[in-house]
């Protein structure tokens, strides 16, 4: 094996108790990143990826305690050093890229400044000298005019051209080390797709090693030489990324890949049941709770990280038994749909009057119980249109109708009973959630709203087949949205939405920012309620795996125009458009494989 650039050894990371004792997320954690290579961090939210990472290169997290371990860049131990003394290293020779570049790039200073600052301090570089790598960086990153953007501020660039400049800081001293932190999550396919492209170009010629943090596995099967596989603070399995892509061994790993929708067949995918421990299980194997092949030997003690052939370890005491038994995946059928639900007819609409419109002359039909998806890269104009569906930004012209009725353009204006039939699910149920009512509040005002066919007396009852409707226990009415993890939150924002029985739900990217299991357990979720009440759905996202697997038709928008619609089927093995094209042949695929397109 090449030698290792950095070398981490069992690494132990804890939280304190409320009770003195330690919290431990992370397990003797060990990495080994090589010269020019890619290893990928997988799996599921709060598994102790992002802390392992951090802890990693010596930054911890408030309250967090490095229990154990070493961490060698070269020579140097950097869980030994102080605070200013990896301020000496942080930024230069070791580079870390979080996941918001919104977030990460200062809001008040200029791009230029903030390129300045890494350069200045670890290389000295001042005038011309220090201009001409600035320009040399945004060039590398394919910034437009770098020139100029250096004066801009980071809100007046888009999301992917922030995450751009982003990696720019990272690499501007030529580091050897570099963390990215899911650099792409919430970016749209063919954005994560060039910054993909951009960052292996970029480690392939700097020889950087480097750490790439992600729950997409399909992404990381596409950019990573070798794939590290994370479950309750310890590592289950690691090997080539082809063959943990194709062949996994450790059932965790075929249960996480068996939540991923793929754009290349349409099939149904299996979410999980249970949720990851919060802290690491010494006793016995810590997925055995949510294992289908579990049997009393993997309770009876510790299990060991071995190696089952020269290249892959696994963390497993039955993956010789288990390793044959692939398990099927189920294709999906097609359902009957009933007439004309829902009409937009030649739609437009813009954000003031005098600007140009995002939404241009956008018409499409909607049919009870059928599913439409609507695709297309940020800004291209999807989110715009479901909120003038929903009455939430009125349009500028068209016409919206519900069962042959004309809706007025702003939903205050329209009477309860069309309101109560046409319900949205936002992206983010941390700001769609009221922060300040418990989830008995939230799922009772829908109820109170537009059901006149419950009385007040049957509201509990009501409320509780709502939560056995979406998996929660009972115990969740009575607690805050903070206090939930996001899939159960945006669990909560689907149940309001059913609880006043719609005709129509329009879903906006509601699974971009949870984690691969977590999304496929609320992909089934909207596929069975939308079966139980013969709800129609329109899904808004850019992930097209995502639609193939839940959509029966699918429109493509660009530039506020829908290039394409059609059958889901079709329009992913057939494309007609070169913008559907150009989409699909983004989209990574698990193994490799990259596009949809037969």
């Amino acid at each position: 094996m090449t030698q290792a650039v950095f070398d981490i050894r069992d690494l132990t990371v804890a939280y304190p108790r409320a009770d003195g004792g330690d919290n431990v997320v992370v397990w003797r954690a060990s990495l080994a990143l090589e010269a020019g290579a890619v290893l990928g961090l997988a799996g599921e939210s709060g598994c102790g990826k992002s802390t392992t990472a951090l802890a990693s290169i010596g930054f911890r997290t408030p309250g967090t305690r490095i229990l154990e371990g070493t961490s060698r860049l070269g020579g140097i131990d950097l869980l030994t050093l102080t605070t200013a003394q990896l301020r000496g290293l942080w930024g230069g020779r070791v580079a870390y890229v979080a996941q918001n570049a919104t977030t990460a790039l200062n809001p008040a200073i200029p791009i230029g400044r903030q390129l300045a600052q890494p350069l200045e301090q670890h290389l000295d570089l001042k005038g011309n000298e220090l201009r001409e790598r600035q320009l040399e960086l945004l060039e590398a990153v394919r910034i437009p005019d770098p020139s100029s953007a250096l004066g801009r501020y980071p809100h007046q660039f888009s999301g992917g051209q922030q995450q751009r400049i982003a990696i720019a800081i990272a690499i501007s001293c030529r580091p050897d080390v570099l963390i990215l932190d899911e650099p792409t999550t919430g970016l749209d396919v063919t954005t994560q797709a060039r910054i993909s492209e951009l960052l292996r170009t970029i480690i392939d010629e700097t020889g950087v090693a480097t750490l790439y943090v992600s729950h997409d596995l399909a992404l990381l099967s596409t950019i990573a030489d070798r794939l590290a596989i994370m479950y309750a603070g310890e590592l289950i399995e690691e090997g080539p990324a082809g063959s943990v892509g194709l062949q996994p061994r450790h059932p965790y790993t075929r249960a996480l890949l068996a939540s991923v929708p793929s754009a290349h067949d349409r099939r149904s995918v299996t979410g999980m049941p249970g949720r990851p421990p919060s802290s690491v299980v010494l006793d016995s194997c810590s997925f055995a709770p949510r294992c289908p092949h579990v049997a009393d030997v993997c309770r009876e003690g510790p299990i060991s990280f071995r190696p089952i052939d020269e290249t892959t370890r696994v963390r497993c005491v039955r993956v010789e038994e288990i390793e044959d038994r692939a398990e099927a995946l189920t294709s999906l059928e097609g359902h009957e749909v009933g007439g004309r639900l829902l009409e937009v007819v030649d739609l437009w609409s813009a954000y003031a009057k005098a600007a140009a419109p995002v939404v241009r002359g956008v018409s499409f039909e909607v049919a009870r119980g059928e599913t439409v998806g609507i695709v297309g890269e940020s800004g291209s104009g999807k989110s715009t249109l479901l909120r003038g569906i929903a009455g939430l930004h009125p349009p500028r012209s068209g016409s919206i109708r519900f069962e042959g009725t004309e809706l007025a353009p702003k939903a205050v204006r329209r009477p309860r009973p069309l309101r109560r039939q046409l319900q949205i699910v936002f992206q983010n149920p941390d700001s769609s959630l009221n922060p300040r009512h418990t989830v008995l509040e939230i799922l009772r005002r829908p109820i109170r709203l537009f059901r006149d066919d419950v009385a007040q007396s049957d509201e509990q009852s009501a409320i509780t087949e709502l939560l056995e409707e979406v998996k929660l226990p009972r115990e969740v009415l009575h607690r805050y949205p903070g206090e939930l993890s996001g899939g159960q939150k945006q669990r909560i924002a689907l149940a309001r939405a059913f609880a006043a029985q719609p005709s129509v739900l329009l879903c906006d990217e509601v699974t971009s920012a949870l984690d691969v299991s977590v999304q496929a357990t609320i992909i089934e979720l909207i596929a069975k309620l939308s079966a139980h009440f013969g709800t129609a759905v329109v899904f808004v996202s850019h992930d097209l795996a995502v639609v193939r697997t839940i959509a029966d038709r699918a429109l493509v928008m660009k530039d506020g125009e829908v290039c394409e619609s059609g059958s889901t089927e079709l329009l992913f093995t057939a494309p007609a458009h070169p913008y559907t094209q150009e989409l699909l042949s983004a989209i990574p695929e698990v193994g490799g494989v990259v596009g949809g397109a037969a």
